[in-house]
Formats: C-alpha cells, structure tokens, sequence
C-alpha cells in the first residue's frame, strides 16, 4: 500500500466566502439543518431548501448554496459539471469526466453523504475507488481539520481485512478521498441476492465472516479508531472470498464535541448501538462497532434485520427499548452458544457486550470449534433487570414482589442446600428440604408468572420464568415417580408441568403430563371415593387436559373429556346446591365445552351448554362472585353472542351488550387495567359481527374501530404482548370482511394487509398451533379474494397458494376438525378458479386434484369436484399449451373429470336424472340388460 498522499489539501483550510460571514451560532444553525437535509436525503424525501430554513431566513441562500453543490456532485454520474473556462476547454478535449488526478470511470454508489465511483487515478495508473463528500462537509476550517485527522487516522490503519485509504483532498470544492477498489460485492447486496433466491447462508461460513470483521475493527481500536457505522453495506466480499470493511473514519468525521450536540444521532438507524440512538456520542466506544457487528451478524445470518420497519423515530425507540427476535426463532439450526454470542454482542447496555471485538472474535472461534463460550445466555435475573430498565413506567408492586421472591429464592436455595447436605441420614428432613423448595419454586415461578399475567409487556420475563420452574418440577417428577408418599404432590407437579408446556406451545408434552396427573388424581379419588375434595380435583385435572387436548385439535377426545368432567360436578352440585365452588368449576367446564361444540358446528348443544353456564353464576349472589368468576360470566355472554351471530344476529347483538356493559363497569372500577381494556376490544369485536349480520354495517364498522383503537393503543403501549397481537388480528380481519361486504375493497385489502402483519409472526412463532395457522390461512384468502376484484390477480393467486400452505398445515396436524378440511377445500377452490382464468390450465387441475384428496369416500363432494374439471376443460387448449411440457389438454381435464365421478359413484353419490346422459359422463353409464 502506497503512503498517504496529502498534496492536494492544503487549501482545504480556507472557509468557503458563503460562510465566513455567518456568526458561530448561525454556523451551528447551518450544521443542524444540512445534517437534516441529508437525513432526509437517505430517506428519499429531502425537503425545499425554504422549508427547512422557514425559521431561518438568514441561512436560505448559505444552505442553497450548499445544497445545490451536492446537487451538482450527485449529477456527476450524467457529465462532470466544469467550474471554469479552462476546465471547458479541458472538457471539450477530453469527454471524460475528470476529477484532480482522478478519471471517474462509473458510479458504484452513492448516499446522503456522497458518491462513490470507480475510477482510475491517472499518475499511478490504478483502480481505485473513490467517495466524494457533498460541500456541506466542510463548513469551516475545524471540520477540515477533523477531516483531515480522520482521513491520516484510516490511511494508517494496516489490517489484511481493512480497505486501505490511499489519498485525500479536493479539486474545485469538491472534496474526497480515494480507496483500493475491491471487485465484488457487499454484503447487503449479497444478502438481497440470497433472501430472493430463498437461500438461507451456511452458518459456519457466517462465523468466519464475523471472526474477520471482528478482528479487523479490534486492529482499527487499538489505534484508536472507531468505525460507527457498521453494517452489510460497509463490508464487502470479492471475488476471491476475502472480506473488507470499509469506509473506516468516515463516520467520525461527521460528528465532533465542538459542533454536534448531544442528542445528535451518527450512523445507519438499525445497526446503532442504543447508546447511539440515544445521540450519547460522549460514550461512544469499541463496543459500540461490537453492538453493530452482532446485528451485522444476526441480518446476514437470517436474512431480515433485528429491527425493521416503522418510521426513524419507531426504529430508535425499538432499538433503546425492545430485544429483537431471538436468533433461533427466526432460524432454529443457528447453534445455541451462536445465538448467545450475538445477544451479548447486541447487549442493551456497554458494559453486558463483550469488551473488545477481539473478545468477540475468541467466543465465535470457540463456536466454530464447538469449544464452550465465554457468553452465557442469560440469566432469569438478568432477564428481570433488563425487562424492569425497559418497563420503569409499569413496574408496580407485582414486580416489586417477584425481585423480593428472587432474593428469597437464592436465600431459600443456600438453605434447602445445607439442609440436604446435614440429612443424609435422616429422609424425613430430606423430604421436607423437598417440600421447602417446591414452596420456593411455587413462589417464583408459578405464582410470580400469573402476577405477571397482568403486567401487559412481561410476557418474555413471564415465559422465562415458567420454563425454569417447568425444569425443577420435571427434576421432581422424576424424583418422586416411584414413592407412594408423594402422589399428591406428584399429581399437582404433573399439572403445573402440563399447564406451562401449554402456555408455551409444546401441545403434545402438555396432553402426556395432564395425563399423568389425572391418572394420579384418579387413583387417589378411587382410593377416596366419598371424599368431595378429591372428585373435586379429578374433575378439574380432567378439564384441564380436555383444553389441552383442544388445543392440540384432539377434539373428540376433549369432549369425552368435557363431559366427564361436567358429570362429575353435576354430581357434587347436586349433592350440595349451595356449593359455590362446585357452581364455579361447573361454569368453567360448561362454558369450554360450549366453545369447543361451537367449533364443531353442534350449534345447539353450545347455545344449551352456555345458556346452563351463565344460569349457573347469576345463582350466585353478586356479594359471592369473585371477580374472575364475573369475567367468566362476561366472556360467556361474549361467546354465546358470537354463536348466534349468522342465525339469530337481533340477540348476538343483545348478548355482545350485556357482555360489555359488564367489562364496561369492571373498567370503570379500574380505568387502567389494560387486561379488561382488551376484554372491552374483544367484545367490541364481537358486537361487531353481529351487527352486521343484522344489516347495521355503519355501526357495525364503527364497533370494529373503536376494538382496532383500543387494541391500538394497547400495543404501542407493550408491543412484546402476543396476546394483543393476536386479537388485533382477529380484528382487522373481521373489519376487513364486513369492508368487502359493501364492496369497499380497497380499505378491506388494507385491513387485511393490517391483520397479516400481526398474524404472521405469530404463526412463525408457534408453529404448532393449529389456531393460528388455520386463522393466517383464512386472511390470505379474504385478501386473495378482495385483490381478486381489484384485477390484481397474481397477487390474489399468491395470496390463495399462502392460504393454502397455512390452512394445510392445520389440516395436517388436526384432521379430525372438521372446520380445517373445510377452509381448505374453499382455499384449493377459489386458488384453482383464478389458476384457470389466467390459463394455467396444469396447476389448477393440480389443485383440484389436491381437493379432491380431502373429500375421499364423500360422494356428494366428489361429484363437485368432478364439476370443477370440467369447467377447467371449458377453458383448456383442445391440444394443450405446445410451449409447455407440463400443459394439459382440454380431454386430459375431461378425463379426471369422469375419473373423479367414477369415484363419487363408487362412494355412494345417486347422479341425479339426466347427470349421465351429458357427452363427458357417458362412459358411466350402466348398459340395461335383456333376460
């Protein structure tokens, strides 16, 4: 590398005449309005020079004349602009555009702060590449002379991985600096490439990119260099596979102590390190470049970047505030220790990064050695520290209790330890140590997570929290499985075990632990069959793995379920009328069940079982309702209303108000609870629904606002709860129908477009839940059908292929649900439909096909999907599509038609008279015979 070549800057410490008459204050006023001129610029929308300076009217023409230099660098790319006579001449000898000692050659990119082109420095006969700032870089002479400091800093920078800095200076008041060329591409680009092509990178190949870079920027800090605006754009891969970071320096010359303020905010949005968000460029160090190299890291490993989306201001905040997704949600083979490194890199805080990137480049050495880390994933009390710096505004008394129940639990753990290890020889304070320390898990985990239940944004904290109290119980489990003594306590473990594998979506694990308690609690009921308490228990075990079940889409089995539970307290109840318990825990499972009649269409049966259950709590005075027993009450009204909804819509709308005045008052009571705010949202949904069955449409979509505003509001307020990303869902959806139904199909496919945003997410991360999948198939489809009468029909086809990927897997995993198998075959219908009329004959008969696999053995349906083919043959090519090896003809269409016939017949279909009289169907018809 050739030394630094300072020649040409010598002039650089003259003020440009536009400014010298400007006060230091102005000057300021000047630098704060360019800074946001370029902002504006990066984002595409750079306002009227007037417009910014429409407080400043003294600057207009000192900005104008900044501003239109940078217009003027950013034409060079037409035909370089001459500032002189001789430069015309020189212009008119020579076509090509010239800079100094530089032939710019093309341009390779450009930004709000500058252009960057190839280009052949002329004296040394090279490729170099070469940036050229806009005017508004040099002010004054301190920012030339920070420039300058910064430009001889990166010139000294020797690293094998660090583009070297060959010259700076400038040329007719343009200023640049020039850099080796590196043929090949940067790894945003490279990323772009791959997310199109649906090519996920090897994640080795990953590390070592990162153990490069990290190497490299620890070189730039020991010489006292910080980058600042690490990201895939600045690291680049040529062709030989070697990697190069780039424009080291420039960063810091955009900001310094004596011009910027702070609050000031240097660097590219979603890679700042928070400490750069928040504009604190006073402590800005090393860890910073480490913060930006591990979401580097994290974009190029998963193709999407930790944080994206939203205008500036969202992003910041989200950055200051929220972690991004966990690695391995996103991309579940990304290695344990790997995802770890990248979250230490990514720390909120300096001090919880690693301290140098040298540090950072040891831990993903030991990664790709499969060696152990120095990151540790973190720990529940670091997860409780980090969820209380984000939450000071809501951390109340519940938060208070589970940092009081943590110190408890170490003290109680130190405790149980010595205990156990003074009882070797004596079992019964062995089992109480056992006993002693089930209490402190109960206190911490169980009891601190329903706490937390209510405190909207803890739901990360929450899931921790269960998961590591989900560890000790299945310790227990196995401890205890084969002593007599403690089938109680083992019943009550196995419950709490399956009760939190519910709540983080292992379905199948939480059916096989409820099943082992029940089983527990059924030998301890037939050991003690008069015992009220122990039919108490068994039939509360068995509600609980009816839901279980339920959710897993087991749904016969959950009603066999249901029912036993429900006959088991009828009998309690009538045993003692009075038993307010037993009215209770009734309710529940009559309330449940009604739901899950309601899912499998026994309309009646659910209007009965819900009719028994609100009848139940009204029995009970209102002085003996606990409050989750009047919310009970509330969500029945709001479930009955939805089941009336398409047959009785007058009285779902009754219900869904009765439903609401109830929450209405629980609200009142406490105006900040945000749980019955949501409760509120739902029911307005719900009403909603129902009104415009009963032909209200206007208040109807205004019900369905004011549940979009509350819910709204909700998730700006705690982003991170799923709950409420799930209900806005549900919300836009409807909202979206009741638009489609007056043919407001532009603002249905918004509302639509609304829900995917929240339903998607939610279906990648719980992607056992059958729920969720099936409800993403169903707003596809309604968008692919509004998109379908707006004439955008590649996007309707697309949108109807995602319904069915989504609804299928529901399907799959459920396919005894009836409801499943029906959403799907509408989805194979209306995609096959629309395949047809855009003429691609072979993948609607496809489809069709794929339909006519759900309804095997079902005469009826069969016989309709023979009707499909032909009316795809109506549209087909009598010899098929010639260009395409794949095409079908009209008789190939024909033919699985009368195959698909053949087969309803055999399944019991009576063709009505006539049916095979039609030329296509002849074939079917049985010959008379003569005796």
């Amino acid at each position: 590398m050739s030394d630094m070549d300072f020649s040409s800057i010598s002039d650089l410490s003259l003020e440009p005449a536009m400014t010298r008459g400007l006060s230091l204050q102005q000057k300021q006023r000047l630098t704060v309005l360019l800074d946001r001129y370029l902002i504006a610029l990066e984002e595409g929308a750079p306002p009227s020079i007037e417009d910014l300076a429409d407080d400043d009217p003294e600057l207009v023409e000192p900005l104008r004349s900044y501003v239109s230099g940078l217009e003027d660098l950013h034409h060079i790319a037409a035909g370089f602009v001459p500032q002189s006579d001789s430069d015309e001449t020189e212009r008119e000898e020579t076509p090509e555009k010239v800079l100094g000692d530089f032939r710019l050659l093309e341009e390779i990119g450009r930004g709000g702060m500058g252009v960057v082109y190839r280009a052949k420095q002329i004296s040394l006969d090279r490729t170099v590449a070469i940036k050229l700032l806009p005017f508004a870089a040099v002010l004054d002479s301190r920012q030339i002379a920070r420039f300058n400091n910064e430009a001889q800093a990166a010139a000294q920078l020797h690293h094998p991985n660090i583009v070297p800095v060959y010259t700076v200076g400038a040329v007719r008041g343009v200023h640049y600096y020039a850099m080796q060329f590196i043929d090949g591409q940067s790894f945003d680009e490279v990323i772009t490439d791959q997310s199109n092509n649906g090519m996920l990178p090897a994640i080795n190949d990953i590390v070592r990119i990162g153990i490069q870079i990290a190497d490299a920027l620890h070189a730039a800090h020991e010489f006292g260099v910080i980058h600042r605006d690490i990201k895939p754009s600045n690291v680049m891969v040529d062709r030989g596979g070697k990697v190069w970071v780039t424009d080291f320096g420039l960063a810091r010359c955009q900001t310094d102590a004596t011009l910027t303020k702070t609050g000031d905010i240097v660097g590219t949005m979603r890679y700042m390190s928070p400490e750069q968000a928040r504009g604190e460029s006073a402590i800005v160090d090393g860890r910073t470049d480490v913060y930006s190299l591990g979401a580097t890291l994290y974009e190029m490993l998963c193709l999407q970047p930790a944080f994206d989306g939203g205008d500036a201001p969202a992003v910041l905040r989200h950055i200051d505030e929220r972690n991004p997704p966990p690695l391995r949600t996103i991309r579940p083979d990304v290695p344990q220790d790997l995802e770890t490194v990248i979250a230490k890199a990514m720390a909120k805080t300096r001090d919880g990064r690693y301290d140098t990137a040298a540090d950072l480049a040891i831990d993903l050495r030991h990664v790709l050695a499969g060696e152990p880390t120095i990151a540790r994933p973190p720990t529940l009390v670091d997860r409780l520290s980090h969820w209380a710096v984000r939450h000071r505004g809501i951390v109340t008394v519940s938060l208070v209790l589970v940092v009081l129940a943590l110190v408890g639990l170490s003290v109680s753990t130190a405790l149980i330890s010595t205990a156990k290890q003074e009882s070797d020889m004596n079992a019964a304070r062995a089992a109480d140590s056992d006993r002693l320390s089930r209490a402190a898990v109960d206190r911490l985990g169980a009891q601190m997570a329903e706490l937390l239940a209510d405190v909207p944004g803890a739901d990360a904290v929450r899931r921790q929290l269960l998961q590591e109290t989900l560890s000790y119980y299945e310790d227990f489990a196995a401890r205890a499985d084969d002593d007599p003594g403690l089938m109680h306590d083992l019943a009550i473990t196995y419950g709490k075990i399956g009760s939190i594998q519910s709540e983080v979506g292992a379905t199948d694990e939480a059916v096989a632990s409820l099943e082992k308690s029940l089983g527990l609690f059924a030998a301890r009921s037939k050991a003690e069959p008069s015992n009220r308490e122990r039919q108490q228990e068994l039939a509360t075990g068995e509600n609980n793995l009816a839901l279980a079940l339920e959710q897993a889409g087991r749904y016969e089995t959950a009603m066999k379920r249901y029912l036993s539970a429900i006959e088991r307290q009828e009998r309690l109840l009538n045993d003692e009328p009075s038993d307010v318990d037993a009215k209770a825990g009734l309710s529940l499972s009559l309330s449940n069940l009604g739901l899950l009649l309601s899912k499998t269409k026994q309309f009646e049966q659910a209007e009965t079982s819900y009719r028994r259950s609100i009848e139940l709590v009204e029995s009970i005075a209102e002085e003996s309702r606990m409050p989750s027993l009047e919310r009970q009450l509330a969500s029945t009204y709001q479930n009955l209303s939805g089941l009336l909804t398409k047959s009785d819509p007058t009285r779902a709308v009754q219900y869904a108000r009765t439903a609401l005045q109830n929450q209405m008052d629980e609200l009142k009571a406490e105006p900040g609870n945000p749980k019955t705010a949501n409760r509120v949202a739902l029911t307005l949904n719900s009403l909603g629904a129902a009104q415009s069955e009963a032909g209200d449409v206007e208040s109807s979509l205004d019900s369905y606002r004011q549940a979009i505003d509350i819910q709204t509001q909700l998730l700006e307020r705690w982003p991170e709860q799923l709950t409420y990303q799930r209900d806005i869902a549900v919300t836009q959806n409807n909202y979206g129908l009741a638009l489609a139904g007056q043919k407001r199909y532009d603002e249905a496919s918004l509302a639509f477009e609304n829900a995917l945003t929240f339903q998607i997410p939610l279906a990648e991360l719980f992607v056992g839940d059958v729920d969720l999948q099936s409800t993403l198939g169903g707003v596809y489809n309604n968008l692919g059908f509004v998109q379908e009468r707006l004439g955008e029909t590649e996007k309707a086809i697309e949108a109807y292929r995602l319904a069915v990927k989504h609804q299928s897997l529901a399907h799959r995993a459920a396919p005894e649900v009836p409801q499943y198998r029906e959403f799907l075959s509408k989805h194979y219908f209306n995609h096959a439909t629309l395949l047809t009329e855009s003429g691609r004959i072979s993948d609607a008969v496809e489809a069709a096909r794929k339909r006519r696999d759900l309804w095997e053995g079902d005469g009826v349906r069969l016989a309709g999907v023979a009707e499909e083919f032909l009316r795809i043959a109506e549209n087909a090519h009598p010899a098929g599509d010639l260009s395409d090896d794949r095409s079908l003809s009209k008789s190939d269409c024909v033919e699985c038609a009368v195959e698909t016939m053949r087969m309803a017949i055999e399944a019991g279909f009576d063709p009505p008279d006539g049916l095979l009289n039609r030329p296509e169907y002849r074939s079917l018809q049985i010959p008379i015979r003569l005796d």
